[in-house]
């Protein structure tokens, strides 16, 4: 059956927040229902438990509320993942690798070079791959993608897709997006990914918890990266998805100009997080 004829869940795990959309099948889905739920997460080394299980309490409600036509036997799901959950490394080019297995062994040697004996926990996967550009690399913990397989095989649901918030969302707004140079950040509760691409290749990826005031530390970063990147304009555009952040504006100082997504007529996902009020330190109100 194509999937065009299934209907389809979207999920958006983070350590504090689970939401998930339905739609029905179709060239032109509806949506059929909406459920999300913000908690304060505790500290943990398997930080999906949690939402997990609420997943599975946010299903039994749509089934009470919706009844079985809802989530029908073989819909198909999408998982979106919070940054918390993902590590991420640009593998540099190489023009010389012959065959995939060899760019697999390239990929897990390079993330090797950075996260040590803990890539045999991750599943690995890149991004489109460009001997001349290089790729970005996304690890997930094995565990965790087990995880999401059970879920799946329990309600009786196909695994579409399991996929990082960054590449999610970078995919959402290509259309919007700058491509010969590119710094796009996107901040959840507790953390900021930041990236730079330069001609369609990849100069940087910084996944950081905010430990400091949220200004200070993307600043620094921006900075810092843009020391590195050995090239730094005058102004510089920098894309912005903060959802948690919706009243919390950066003043365009510095030479850096913030833009904030949905800025045109692309609006974000509806399973994507939604905005809540926060104070300026970057810690949100629920």
């Amino acid at each position: 059956m194509s999937p065009l004829w299934r209907n389809q869940i979207q999920v958006f795990l983070a350590p504090g927040e689970v939401n998930v959309v339905g739609l029905s099948a179709g060239i032109k889905p509806m949506q059929l229902f909406k459920q999300t739920r913000t908690w304060t997460p505790a500290a943990g080394p398997a930080q999906w438990q949690a939402p997990l299980q609420v997943l599975e309490e946010l299903i039994g409600e749509i089934r009470q509320d919706t009844g079985m036509a809802a989530i029908k036997r073989g819909s198909e799901c999408t998982f979106t993942l919070s940054n918390h959950f993902v590590r991420y490394g640009i593998v540099a080019p190489q023009s010389s690798l012959a065959d995939p297995d060899e760019l697999l062994a390239y990929t897990n040697f390079q993330m090797r070079e950075t996260y040590g004996e803990r890539v045999g926990d991750w599943a690995l996967s890149l991004s489109l791959w460009d001997p001349c550009h290089g790729a970005l690399c996304a690890a997930v913990p094995l565990n965790l993608l087990s995880d999401l397989e059970a879920f799946t095989l329990r309600h009786d649901i196909r695994l579409r897709q399991t996929e990082p918030y960054l590449a999610a969302a970078l995919d959402h707004w290509s259309s919007e997006l700058p491509d010969k140079r590119l710094w796009f950040v996107l901040i959840e509760p507790g953390r900021f990914c930041l990236v730079l691409l330069m001609n369609d290749g990849w100069r940087c990826v910084r996944n950081q918890r905010i430990v400091q005031p949220l200004e200070e530390e993307l600043l620094s970063a921006l900075e810092q990266e843009a020391i590195i990147s050995g090239q730094r304009e005058s102004i510089e555009q920098v894309y912005v998805y903060a959802p948690a952040y919706m009243d919390w504006r950066l003043a365009d100082d510095g030479g850096w100009q913030f833009i904030h997504l949905p800025s045109g007529k692309q609006s974000a996902p509806a399973c994507f997080p939604q905005a809540v009020e926060t104070d300026h330190s970057g810690r949100s109100h629920a």
